[in-house]
């Protein structure tokens, strides 16, 4: 992570502390900011760029507002991003006001999403593991959320008994909307030393 990318992260979670823990992982070139797995937010090119939603769509700071684009395979991809400029900045309490707007919003619609969505939608998951998990009492991605990449795969293992890692780290990406072998280092090694330490009985 470049300095000013960690320093503008840095400036969001001081500016919004109070509406909870910002955590960021490396996404689109940029980096994604998110409370408790709900992205809200996005820094790159050295910018803060707040998720527009129905909630928000309305909010005239965004219709002037840059939006975020990135660059795949040649081609320009928008995304639903627009970029936080100084009159928000220089205006904690509007901040912090735009950016709940933004964090609701973005919840909403997951929640939306998640009542239209199968397990084999999520990343890293396939039909056969939909169907494992169905088997393991996990039916729906609200099961799957509430119980947590750890617990899922303890239900699974309890079917599997030689269930790996890579199904832990499958499970955790699922839950983050991230590819297994996009998840950060840090997560990584917790899951791992949490694994040699469950894992330990099959091997008794």
């Amino acid at each position: 992570m470049n300095k000013i990318s960690k320093d503008t992260i840095f400036k969001v979670q001081s500016a919004l502390s109070s509406l909870g823990q910002i955590r960021s992982r490396a996404l689109f070139g940029g980096y994604g900011l998110s409370i408790e797995n709900t992205m809200f937010g996005m820094v790159a090119n050295g910018g803060f760029y707040l998720r527009m939603s129905v909630l928000c769509a309305e909010q005239s700071w965004m219709r002037n507002a840059e939006q975020l684009t990135f660059t795949r395979r040649g081609r320009s991809i928008a995304l639903n991003y627009y970029l936080v400029g100084d009159t928000l900045w220089n205006n904690p309490v509007q901040l912090r006001e735009q950016a709940w707007i933004s964090l609701v919003g973005a919840q909403h619609e997951r929640a939306q999403r998640e009542t239209e969505r199968r397990l084999k939608d999520l990343p890293n998951l396939t039909l056969q593991m939909e169907t494992l998990l169905w088997e393991a009492g996990i039916k729906n991605v609200e099961m799957l959320r509430a119980c947590g990449a750890k617990e899922s795969w303890l239900r699974l293992r309890k079917i599997n008994k030689n269930l790996g890692l890579k199904i832990l780290y499958a499970l955790e990406g699922a839950l983050s909307e991230t590819h297994e072998a996009a998840l950060p280092a840090d997560i990584r090694r917790e899951l791992n030393e949490w694994f040699q330490h469950y894992s330990k009985p099959l091997h008794s």
